[in-house]
């Protein structure tokens, strides 16, 4: 035989197997139930909360401003710090400090805390979790966040409305193992790419195999989107939790009418209320 036929061979095997693998995925993902996943015509969320300088992002004033000016749910950053086994919320990485001890950034003159936020904030709201140490924690480690996470989501009465979104489908699905909701960070390529449904469809079959309850995505800009027809006609049912929106109204009314994005976050590092758009009303 020669090497031509052993290499059609062998690419007609891929294509195969890589078509059964995206067939199989796709039977999945419709198979997947969806109803208990945030369905509210209150879709445009904040992001760090509302904020009036860069260091008050991610903190209690912010998050307090956001959920009076009408929003329904935030992200929120946060690390898992294993030695004090506590949620510390804040977007850098944190730093080592002369006795080897990690130093975190302070919020308003002190480390603020998950079990804080939802002590003070949770009753009623959702919060959009962006776990920004999942990938380097152990297993030991994980499982011993996920116990603090239970008791005090738990205490505060907030476990519903928790999403924890990570990129790590393997330590990810631990959570939802636990109970949690959990969203599936991706990184996928512009809807114009010609390769970007290869991409797309490698992120379906981690999300089929593993059991993960949405994806998180950036949407783009407008002239050059990532979450554009394509790719949302290739995502199908899979819950959409959209963020990095540029501020364009029209395109603000398309999203929030449509039924598959469930969460929405206008801007990129900016302060920014559109939580008056809505899908509410809508017959």
């Amino acid at each position: 035989m020669s090497w031509k036929a052993i290499a059609l061979g062998t690419v007609l095997v891929i294509v195969i197997a890589w078509n059964a693998a995206v067939y199989f995925a796709d039977r999945q993902i419709a198979a997947k139930r969806y109803d208990g996943v945030y369905d509210s015509c209150h879709k445009v969320w904040s992001s760090r909360g509302l904020y009036d300088t860069k260091q008050e992002r991610n903190s209690l004033t912010a998050f307090r401003r956001a959920f009076e000016a009408g929003a329904h749910g935030v992200e929120v950053d946060f690390s898992y710090d294993a030695d004090s086994d506590r949620f510390i919320i804040g977007h850098g990485h944190p730093r080592k400090g002369p006795d080897g001890r990690t130093v975190y950034t302070e919020k308003e003159g002190g480390l603020f805390t998950l079990e804080t936020l939802f002590r003070e904030l949770g009753e009623e709201h959702a919060f959009w979790l962006d776990f920004k140490n999942l990938d380097h924690l152990s297993s030991e480690e994980t499982q011993k966040a996920i116990r603090r996470l239970e008791s005090i989501a738990v205490n505060s009465n907030v476990h519903d409305r928790l999403y924890i979104e990570g990129s790590n489908p393997l330590r990810l699905s631990l959570y939802t193992d636990a109970g949690f909701k959990t969203l599936l960070g991706t990184f996928p390529l512009a809807d114009s790419n010609p390769v970007a449904s290869i991409v797309l469809n490698a992120y379906k079959m981690i999300y089929a195999v593993f059991d993960i309850t949405g994806i998180a995505m950036n949407y783009g800009s407008v002239d050059k989107p990532i979450y554009g027809e394509n790719t949302r006609k290739q995502l199908g049912m899979i819950p959409a939790f959209v963020f990095h929106i540029p501020d364009d109204p029209s395109l603000l009314q398309e999203l929030v009418h449509n039924s598959h994005v469930r969460v929405m976050l206008v801007g990129r590092d900016i302060s920014i209320d559109r939580f008056a758009v809505t899908a509410c009303g809508r017959e």
